[in-house]
């Protein structure tokens, strides 16, 4: 168990960093950009697009599952453009895959990779969207202990070890 929680920042500077490094061709890979402060281009914006219950673990944390949204965007004056950003989107899917970014994630689940036109502020610009989700888990653990039980439950007075199962073993 580590001495400190998983927090999203953790999260967001590992996608961050792997992006940059993965990517071909990609000048910025940013959470939560601001639109107004100059970018190089071609960019990668992510943000978190929501957030539902995950399957309660036992040990305390929160389990969610998270969406995240990844925006390529890529400058229409450059040769290419449209081919450029699909292929990045492309690029992104495949390293989506089984992808915990070196933190303590579920592995990524790629959702789906298009074109996108929602954020008015993008206008004028090629954006391809890429979604995915993990599940993670937030807060503090409270039972560190995955396999015996708080205290050891006694039968006919005498001590009984139990050990926990997970129900899709063998």
């Amino acid at each position: 168990m580590s001495d400190e929680p998983f927090t999203l920042d953790q999260l967001y500077r590992a996608i961050e960093q792997h992006l940059l490094g993965n990517l071909s061709g990609i000048k910025a890979v940013t959470a939560w950009p601001n639109i107004k402060d100059r970018i190089a281009l071609p960019a990668v914006f992510i943000d978190m697009a929501e957030m539902e219950p995950g399957q309660d673990t036992g040990t305390g944390e929160t389990t969610l599952i998270c969406k995240f949204e990844a925006r390529i965007i890529v400058d229409p004056i450059r040769p290419q453009h449209c081919q450029e950003a699909a292929h990045l989107a492309a690029q992104l899917a495949v390293l989506l895959r089984m992808q915990t970014w070196g933190v303590a994630v579920e592995p990524a689940e790629f959702v789906q990779a298009m074109q996108d036109w929602t954020k008015p502020e993008l206008d004028g610009y090629v954006v391809w969207l890429v979604e995915w989700t993990h599940q993670i888990y937030l807060g503090v653990e409270q039972w560190p202990w995955s396999d015996e039980l708080p205290e050891v439950p006694e039968a006919g007075g005498f001590p009984v070890k139990v050990v926990l199962v997970p129900e899709d073993s063998p």
